[in-house]
């Protein structure tokens, strides 16, 4: 199961009201940190297509508190790149297969610069498929002659942009079936 768990505090804001309306859409506890302070806590299954939707509004709801905090796991995440990801994928779970909104192929290169998106390469430049679009301006880096493999390269750029909780991202091994592999064009 993939969750994600907001928290948020108990405050005078004129959305609190609110906010805790959003939260109760999830599972919602509360904790007493203090007599005047209390601590919400919601977390949402992003395999239900329900609770995607409502831990979307609630991130967009959250994303100008500060104090407000996002967990996948362990993991504490931007409250705005939850609000990007969680856009994403829930455009993702409206196309029939996934990997046509997910998935680009990337090109390697022997520059510095970012490495380049392209739908077609016509040189004879390595490239593979890369899982997922709202990483794609941390895709820049992954070489195939760094000394790390190409998959934990991959995974790297997507710790870097934040996207390796989304669930289409779970099972990186999949990438093995559309041409992670590199090969050279002839």
């Amino acid at each position: 199961m993939s969750l994600l768990t907001f928290r948020f505090r108990q405050s005078q804001a004129v959305d609190f009201y609110w906010n805790l309306e959003l939260a109760k859409r999830g599972s919602l506890r509360e904790f007493k940190v203090h007599p005047n302070i209390t601590i919400y806590e919601s977390a949402f299954d992003l395999f239900n297509p329900i609770h995607v939707g409502h831990a979307l509004s609630l991130a967009k709801a959250l994303v100008l508190d500060k104090r407000a905090e996002v967990l996948s796991g362990n993991t504490s995440l931007t409250m705005t790149t939850v609000r990007d990801v969680l856009q994403c994928y829930q455009q993702s779970m409206q196309v029939e297969d996934y990997h046509a909104h997910c998935w680009f192929k990337i090109r390697l290169t022997f520059d510095l610069a970012v490495t380049r998106i392209e739908v077609e390469s016509d040189d004879s430049g390595k490239s593979f498929v890369f899982p997922c679009r709202c990483a794609a301006t941390h895709a820049y880096g992954i070489h195939y002659e760094h000394p790390g493999t190409i998959y934990a390269q991959l995974d790297s750029a997507l710790w870097r942009a934040g996207t390796r909780w989304c669930p289409r991202l779970e099972d990186l091994s999949e990438i093995k079936l559309v041409n992670v592999e590199l090969q050279t064009k002839r």
